[in-house]
């Protein structure tokens, strides 16, 4: 069976907006829109008045933005993109390689068809391809469970290097955790 492509996974459905559209309005657009669709909605795309792709902003960036701003003034202009006859396996390396959740779908002259998303990506993969996908864009990371790690307190900020989490600050008796750890 041959694999799909970018396009037969697509999702018409796709916030989009012209840049001077004001970020208000466009958080409007798009709870009124996902209330009527099951399509999740993680990215707005910015377009012009020929549906080209000029950006995209994040649903979290957009909901942060000063109200007034345009669409296009918090939106950035360097989009990742996947073409209409990309196959899902290259698509799935596009996905691998920038940890989007969505990907634009854009035609030859860059106009936006919609998005796909990883999910829809994976369950298109077949179980060689799949496998195939990930030995080349995974990467062996060296973990020696024994060596000692930094974890850092929330409390005071003391720094503990530790085998295991110590699971409570010796100084004031906060909470650790382990400092590659990202916080949100």
């Amino acid at each position: 069976m041959p694999t799909p492509t970018a396009e037969e996974l697509l999702e018409e459905s796709v916030a989009s907006f012209e840049a001077t559209v004001p970020v208000d309005d466009a958080i409007d657009a798009i709870r009124t829109s996902s209330s009527e669709s099951e399509y999740t909605v993680y990215y707005a795309y910015v377009v012009d008045e020929d549906g080209t792709l000029e950006g995209v902003v994040s649903l979290r960036e957009l909901l942060n933005a000063d109200q007034g701003a345009s669409v296009s003034a918090v939106a950035t202009d360097r989009v990742v993109s996947v073409h209409t006859d990309d196959p899902a396996d290259r698509v799935a390396k596009t996905f691998s390689r920038n940890e989007f959740m969505a990907l634009p779908v854009v035609d030859d002259e860059n106009e936006l068809l919609g998005v796909v998303t990883a999910g829809d990506v994976i369950e298109a993969l077949d179980e060689a391809t799949s496998k195939a996908v990930l030995r080349e864009t995974i990467r062996d990371v060296d973990y020696d469970p024994g060596e000692e790690s930094v974890y850092e307190c929330f409390e005071c900020g003391t720094l503990i290097t530790a085998a295991t989490n110590p699971g409570e600050c010796p100084n004031c008796g906060g909470d650790v955790r382990h400092r590659q750890t990202a916080i949100e």
